[in-house]
């Protein structure tokens, strides 16, 4: 009986050496890859002799593609430029498990004027249907697209009803309701002419194509017209409606005088997610900014994915492309996809069109913030103080994992420092650590400080790379850490310290010190992680001299709990420096009342006489 790889074998050898498109199929004879190819018999081919020019992981989603096809399909197509078209429309049909692939545009709205009747209408539609009509969009923002309609329907009115109205004598004997509400200018009944009908849609798709200076010298004319005529009220109107044009184009963000549109396009990922960013510059005006998710894409690269995000994006819109497409960095097959898409591909390097592209990136980051937020409410996490933190402190991105360091020295010896790590404010004691100070001889907390975070980074991996590094101390703390990560260059990562005493936040390059007020869920997570530290420490310095049958002086002190004894030691160094300290100085230290300190200070000098 003929196997699938014998079936394969066979296939390969007839293969064309023409341009196409391959369609790979499992055993149960979906389709779970789609390809273009210039030549099909060198690429198809490729995939079943292990010459994969990929590099990991990449490799690896190739070989397990190849090793679940059972037998595949190929469309011979005039040219590659078909080939892209066609590959396109392929996975939006079949949506390959192995394909990275655009989330469905179609769920997104458009404006559609139906230009193939004698009086077209204006309505919204998630469908491109090839009957003659204009589309505008998609709107993935709706309340842009409300904006847009309602603005459309005050000021330069279109039926939206289906009523079918041909040239000449009306055939309708009263209009709906809309033409009450000045909604619609009623064609239907004869109240507006073909030629102003005609004039009116040539200025709304002005308007939506962005041209409003255009529009507006247009309504200039028409006015100057209305006026020559003794038309006043009719002139009065267009002078509204050139108003109010004017108004809105104020009230737009001009980046360029040249009146081209440019669609500015930026890949960013972060862990599973994948978002194209798109924004609209229309006749040199920032007008919009949509989002895109990409499935199938942990196993890709970025060049592979904005190459298929490009030619799944286009596909429909060949027609009516921008003067040109900002990317952010190449994309794969670049030389290919810019003759298909008429060499309007641009990365560029400096400028305002560098600006735009830096712009969209922030929103593409800011798209994935809110994905992960939403995920992490739904899954009951308490992510509301990391995003107070972020917010609070300024950092570029949300500091879902913390690390906290804290150097402890207890009778000048026994030199330790603790690391502990939270996700998504939660404590993940597998990424905790303790290192045993080596080359510091006595008490030195920045020269510590320094040694234990050169060995937390030298070992850093992605799993445990922290967003966040928390220093329990002050700026001289801080300024040593500023120092080691410059040296590892981790700009990545951000950094603050948080001192004790009245729980101020330094940060690099602010000589004053931030303070929350007590009521911040950003400041009490803060807390809890330095709290957590200090625990930490307490745990393993009680271990480490437990095995050493050290007995501490404090001991002696009652009613003092053993953490509040732990405080102090790590604040003065020495059970010495604690009975040379008066009340007011041992009260510094957190959790230490009038009471407890003197309590403290008459035990010790109590055993001390």
């Amino acid at each position: 009986m003929e196997t699938s790889k014998d079936k394969i074998k066979k296939r390969l050898k007839t293969l064309p050496t023409s341009a196409g498109v391959y369609l790979m199929r499992n055993r149960n004879d979906d389709v779970i890859y789609v390809g273009k190819a210039v030549n099909l018999r060198n690429r198809v081919r490729s995939y079943f002799s292990g010459n994969v020019n990929q590099t990991e992981p990449y490799r690896t989603k190739v070989e397990k593609m190849a090793s679940q096809v059972s037998d595949f399909d190929y469309i011979i197509t005039p040219s590659e430029e078909e080939a892209f078209l066609l590959e396109a429309n392929l996975i939006k049909e079949h949506r390959p498990k192995y394909n990275v692939s655009l989330k469905d545009d179609k769920q997104y709205p458009f404006i559609k004027i139906t230009l193939h009747e004698p009086f077209p209408r204006i309505s919204v539609d998630r469908d491109l249907a090839k009957d003659g009509s204009k589309y505008f969009g998609p709107y993935t923002d709706v309340t842009l697209l409300r904006k847009t309609l309602r603005t459309i329907e005050w000021i330069m009115p279109l039926r939206t009803c289906r009523r079918k109205i041909p040239l000449g004598k009306p055939i309708y004997d009263k209009p709906c309701l809309n033409y009450q509400l000045g909604k619609c200018s009623a064609p239907c009944i004869g109240k507006i002419s073909y030629e102003e009908y005609s004039k009116v849609i040539k200025n709304v798709m002005a308007f939506l194509n962005g041209r409003n200076k255009e529009l507006i010298d247009s309504l200039r004319e028409e006015m100057t017209i209305a006026s020559d005529k003794l038309e006043f009220e009719k002139a009065a109107k267009i002078r509204d409606q050139i108003e109010t044009f004017e108004k809105l184009q104020r009230s737009q963000t001009v980046y360029f005088h040249d009146e081209e549109n440019r669609d500015v396009i930026v890949l960013y990922r972060e862990d599973k997610y994948a978002v194209v960013v798109i924004l609209k510059v229309i006749a040199g005006k920032l007008l919009s900014s949509d989002n895109y998710r990409l499935d199938n894409s942990e196993e890709s690269d970025n060049g592979e994915i904005l190459a298929a995000f490009l030619k799944q994006y286009y596909a429909s819109r060949l027609e009516a492309l921008p003067h040109r497409v900002l990317l952010n960095e190449e994309p794969e097959e670049f030389e290919s996809l810019n003759r298909w898409l008429k060499n309007k591909l641009v990365i560029p390097q400096r400028g305002d069109n560098r600006l735009l592209v830096a712009l969209a990136k922030k929103n593409a980051f800011n798209y994935i913030e809110s994905i992960r937020l939403s995920h992490m409410r739904m899954s009951n996490r308490t992510i509301f103080p990391v995003q107070e933190l972020k917010d609070k402190l300024q950092l570029p991105k949300l500091p879902r994992r913390i690390a906290c360091f804290d150097v402890s020295t207890i009778q000048g010896s026994d030199t330790v420092a603790s690391v502990v790590f939270f996700e998504n404010g939660k404590p993940l004691k597998r990424n905790y650590r303790h290192y045993i100070i080596k080359t510091v001889s006595g008490q030195d907390d920045y020269a510590s400080l320094k040694e234990a975070l050169q060995r937390y980074l030298a070992k850093l991996t992605d799993d445990i790379k922290p967003d966040l590094i928390v220093i329990d101390g002050g700026k001289g703390q801080l300024s040593t850490a500023v120092s080691v990560l410059d040296d590892f260059q981790t700009a990545d990562i951000s950094l603050i310290s948080l001192a004790e005493r009245v729980e101020e936040i330094y940060l690099p390059n602010n000589s004053e010190p931030l303070f929350l007020p007590r009521s911040s869920s950003a400041l009490r997570l803060l807390v809890s992680i330095r709290d957590e530290t200090h625990r930490f420490a307490i745990n393993f310095h009680r271990k480490k001299r437990k095995d050493r049958t050290i007995k501490s002086e404090l001991d002696i002190v009652k009613g003092v709990g053993k953490d509040k004894k732990f405080s102090l030691l790590k604040h003065f160094g020495s059970v010495e420096r604690i009975r040379n300290s008066t009340i007011e100085e041992l009260m510094q230290v957190k959790g230490i009342g009038p009471k407890t300190a003197e309590a403290v200070l008459s035990a010790l000098n109590a055993k001390k006489d």
